[in-house]
């Protein structure tokens, strides 16, 4: 199911876009648009949609939604809440000019909104420091407005208490780590994932052994090489399943795999479902969202 662009609008006074929004208005399709997305709903239980993640959501959360990454929120139709709101900022890349945030002082929000091309999920105690700043924003006007959407952005950019929501697979893009040996083995499995991959070839990229290899990456990324590898692949293998007519053996076999036993294990490691059945309830949710709109 592919996603359909949506063409933000802003008024000639402002510089980047607030909607305060109440359902069934933020119950939109799946859609993608090249500004970042900043929403924090409140009093809404539902389902959020968002690159290869579909996961519920409760009463709050407070979103960063990264350029193209296709995303949408559905409320649970049992809800009823009349106060449900959904405050949403949009902005581009270079509202408050191209180089803005590349100034030292700026690194801070430049790696946050990097990150946010998987979409991040703040913590509930980010999302109560950032409510106040948010109302802030939708009542001000002239630069007040600006300076606010900064102190937010800056409020993000300092906290660690997040989590990604998408995986690296699905937009073939990756943090970008400081150490070169990193993003070298980064470029190698985004470039090669969809072929047998030797933990020999990608350890001699690091000019490590074997073993010191997997206690270098373990360390600077969290997680095994083979578990990143599958992540990529996984990925990947959701977004053939949302955009192309394959069938699940093509995309398996696209991704790497070569035996769909083990394509279907690993899905459903990640997923908890079938890659057949994820096809599926996408195809559900399409009809249901044509229904909508």
């Amino acid at each position: 199911m592919l996603p359909v662009y949506r063409k933000i609008t802003y008024s000639q006074l402002f510089s980047f876009s607030t909607v305060l929004e109440s359902p069934p208005e933020f119950d939109t399709a799946w859609h993608h648009h090249p500004e970042y997305e900043l929403i924090l709903i409140t009093g809404s239980i539902g389902t959020r949609f968002m690159g290869d993640s579909i996961q519920k959501f409760n009463e709050t959360e407070l979103v960063l939604v990264g350029p193209n990454l296709p995303h949408c929120w559905k409320e649970d139709l049992g809800n009823k809440n009349p106060q449900a709101k959904a405050y949403v900022i949009h902005f581009s890349a270079d509202f408050l000019g191209k180089d803005f945030f590349n100034i030292p002082e700026g690194r801070h929000i430049k790696q946050l909104l990097e990150q946010s091309q998987l979409g991040i999920r703040f913590s509930p105690e980010i999302e109560q420091l950032a409510v106040w700043k948010i109302s802030q924003i939708f009542e001000t006007t002239d630069f007040d407005r600006i300076l606010n959407l900064l102190g937010l952005l800056n409020l993000l950019a300092k906290s660690d208490k997040f989590e990604q929501i998408s995986s690296p697979g699905f937009t073939s893009s990756f943090i970008e780590n400081q150490s070169d040996r990193i993003n070298k083995v980064f470029e190698y499995t985004l470039e090669n994932f969809k072929k047998p991959v030797d933990l020999d070839t990608v350890a001699e990229l690091a000019h490590m052994s074997k073993t010191a290899f997997c206690r270098f990456f373990r360390k600077s990324t969290g997680k095994t090489y083979f578990d990143f590898l599958k992540e990529i692949r996984l990925g990947h293998a959701c977004k053939l399943l949302q955009e192309s007519d394959l069938s699940v053996h093509q995309v398996g076999y696209h991704c790497g795999y070569e035996s769909m036993s083990n394509f279907n294990k690993q899905f459903k490691e990640i997923f908890a479902t079938t890659p057949l059945k994820y096809r599926q309830s996408l195809l559900h949710q399409g009809t249901e969202m044509y229904k909508l709109n």
